[in-house]
Protein backbone atom coordinates (compact mmCIF):
# COMPACT_ATOMS: atom_id res chain seq x y z
CA UNK A 1 0.00 0.00 0.00
CA UNK A 2 2.60 2.22 0.52
CA UNK A 3 4.04 1.89 -2.64
CA UNK A 4 0.50 3.28 -4.21
CA UNK A 5 1.08 6.40 -1.71
CA UNK A 6 4.27 7.27 -3.26
CA UNK A 7 2.83 6.86 -6.46
CA UNK A 8 0.05 9.15 -5.71
CA UNK A 9 2.41 12.22 -4.26
CA UNK A 10 4.31 11.85 -7.69
CA UNK A 11 1.23 12.10 -9.58
CA UNK A 12 -0.69 14.76 -7.24
CA UNK A 13 1.89 17.34 -7.75
CA UNK A 14 2.15 16.33 -11.79
CA UNK A 15 -1.66 16.59 -11.77
CA UNK A 16 -1.77 20.16 -10.46
CA UNK A 17 1.02 21.16 -12.23
CA UNK A 18 -1.25 19.91 -15.40
CA UNK A 19 -4.71 21.34 -14.09
CA UNK A 20 -3.01 24.39 -13.55
CA UNK A 21 -0.40 25.30 -16.51
CA UNK A 22 -1.16 22.50 -18.92
CA UNK A 23 2.28 21.40 -18.71
CA UNK A 24 3.82 17.98 -17.33
CA UNK A 25 6.57 18.82 -14.69
CA UNK A 26 9.06 16.22 -16.23
CA UNK A 27 11.53 16.48 -13.54
CA UNK A 28 8.70 15.22 -11.36
CA UNK A 29 8.16 12.24 -13.33
CA UNK A 30 11.58 11.30 -14.25
CA UNK A 31 12.48 11.27 -10.29
CA UNK A 32 9.13 8.99 -10.15
CA UNK A 33 10.55 6.72 -12.70
CA UNK A 34 13.96 6.51 -11.05
CA UNK A 35 12.32 6.05 -7.45
CA UNK A 36 10.12 3.35 -9.46
CA UNK A 37 13.13 1.30 -10.40
CA UNK A 38 15.15 1.70 -7.25
CA UNK A 39 12.30 0.02 -5.69
CA UNK A 40 12.36 -2.91 -7.79
CA UNK A 41 15.85 -3.16 -7.72
CA UNK A 42 15.84 -2.73 -4.33
CA UNK A 43 12.89 -5.69 -3.75
CA UNK A 44 10.62 -3.16 -2.25
CA UNK A 45 7.95 -4.06 -5.42
CA UNK A 46 7.90 -8.11 -4.71
CA UNK A 47 9.49 -10.36 -7.22
CA UNK A 48 9.77 -8.54 -10.80
CA UNK A 49 11.26 -9.58 -14.07
CA UNK A 50 12.12 -8.16 -17.19
CA UNK A 51 9.17 -9.23 -19.08
CA UNK A 52 6.31 -7.89 -16.30
CA UNK A 53 9.15 -4.24 -16.18
CA UNK A 54 8.69 -4.28 -20.08
CA UNK A 55 5.26 -5.24 -20.36
CA UNK A 56 4.47 -1.80 -17.63
CA UNK A 57 5.68 0.31 -19.98
CA UNK A 58 3.57 -0.70 -22.32
CA UNK A 59 0.00 2.26 -21.96
CA UNK A 60 2.93 4.98 -22.19
CA UNK A 61 4.56 3.69 -24.65
CA UNK A 62 1.31 3.61 -26.16
CA UNK A 63 1.13 7.15 -25.63
CA UNK A 64 4.13 8.15 -27.15
CA UNK A 65 2.66 7.26 -30.26
CA UNK A 66 -0.57 8.65 -30.19
CA UNK A 67 1.37 12.10 -29.31
CA UNK A 68 3.08 11.48 -32.51
CA UNK A 69 0.35 10.77 -34.49
CA UNK A 70 -1.53 13.39 -33.39
CA UNK A 71 1.30 15.74 -33.63
CA UNK A 72 0.72 16.17 -30.24
CA UNK A 73 -2.83 16.93 -29.89
CA UNK A 74 -2.17 14.37 -26.75
CA UNK A 75 0.89 15.44 -24.94
CA UNK A 76 3.91 13.91 -24.63
CA UNK A 77 3.89 14.33 -20.58
CA UNK A 78 0.95 12.02 -20.77
CA UNK A 79 3.14 9.24 -22.16
CA UNK A 80 5.88 10.04 -19.98
CA UNK A 81 3.44 9.69 -17.16
CA UNK A 82 2.34 6.41 -17.70
CA UNK A 83 5.16 5.20 -18.40
CA UNK A 84 5.90 5.91 -14.51
CA UNK A 85 2.54 4.53 -13.50
CA UNK A 86 3.48 1.43 -14.90
CA UNK A 87 6.48 0.99 -13.27
CA UNK A 88 5.01 1.60 -9.59
CA UNK A 89 1.89 -0.62 -10.24
CA UNK A 90 2.99 -2.56 -13.34
CA UNK A 91 0.62 -3.24 -16.78
CA UNK A 92 -2.75 -4.47 -15.41
CA UNK A 93 -3.24 -1.88 -13.17
CA UNK A 94 -2.29 0.85 -15.25
CA UNK A 95 -4.32 -0.22 -17.99
CA UNK A 96 -6.84 -0.17 -15.47
CA UNK A 97 -6.48 3.20 -14.27
CA UNK A 98 -5.52 4.31 -17.85
CA UNK A 99 -9.13 3.12 -18.71
CA UNK A 100 -11.05 4.47 -16.03
CA UNK A 101 -8.72 8.34 -16.28
CA UNK A 102 -10.16 7.96 -20.30
CA UNK A 103 -13.48 7.45 -18.94
CA UNK A 104 -13.70 10.18 -16.47
CA UNK A 105 -12.24 12.92 -18.75
CA UNK A 106 -14.96 11.77 -21.97
CA UNK A 107 -17.80 12.24 -19.09
CA UNK A 108 -16.31 15.38 -17.92
CA UNK A 109 -15.94 16.60 -21.30
CA UNK A 110 -19.03 15.65 -22.34
CA UNK A 111 -20.81 17.05 -19.38
CA UNK A 112 -19.01 20.23 -19.79
CA UNK A 113 -19.64 20.48 -23.99
CA UNK A 114 -23.73 19.83 -23.44
CA UNK A 115 -23.93 22.51 -20.73
CA UNK A 116 -21.96 24.96 -22.92
CA UNK A 117 -19.08 25.56 -20.20
CA UNK A 118 -16.40 24.38 -23.26
CA UNK A 119 -16.34 24.36 -26.78
CA UNK A 120 -15.01 21.41 -28.77
CA UNK A 121 -11.50 22.70 -29.52
CA UNK A 122 -10.49 23.44 -25.75
CA UNK A 123 -7.94 21.10 -24.72
CA UNK A 124 -8.95 19.78 -20.96
CA UNK A 125 -5.62 18.56 -18.63
CA UNK A 126 -5.46 14.77 -18.65
CA UNK A 127 -3.60 13.86 -15.23
CA UNK A 128 -6.25 15.20 -13.03
CA UNK A 129 -8.00 12.30 -14.68
CA UNK A 130 -5.42 9.89 -14.43
CA UNK A 131 -5.05 10.55 -10.59
CA UNK A 132 -8.90 10.20 -10.20
CA UNK A 133 -8.33 6.93 -11.92
CA UNK A 134 -5.48 5.68 -9.82
CA UNK A 135 -7.77 6.61 -7.02
CA UNK A 136 -10.49 4.29 -8.02
CA UNK A 137 -8.37 1.71 -9.38
CA UNK A 138 -6.26 1.86 -5.72
CA UNK A 139 -9.85 1.86 -3.43
CA UNK A 140 -12.00 -1.21 -5.00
Amino acid sequence: MWIEIVLFLFLAVCAVYDGFSRRVPLAVVWIGMLTAVCLQIGGAMGETNIVSAALSLLPGAGFFLLSFLTREKVGYGDGWTLLMIGLFVGAYRCFLILLVGLMAESVAAVVLLVIGKIKRDREIPFLPFLLLGMGVVVCF
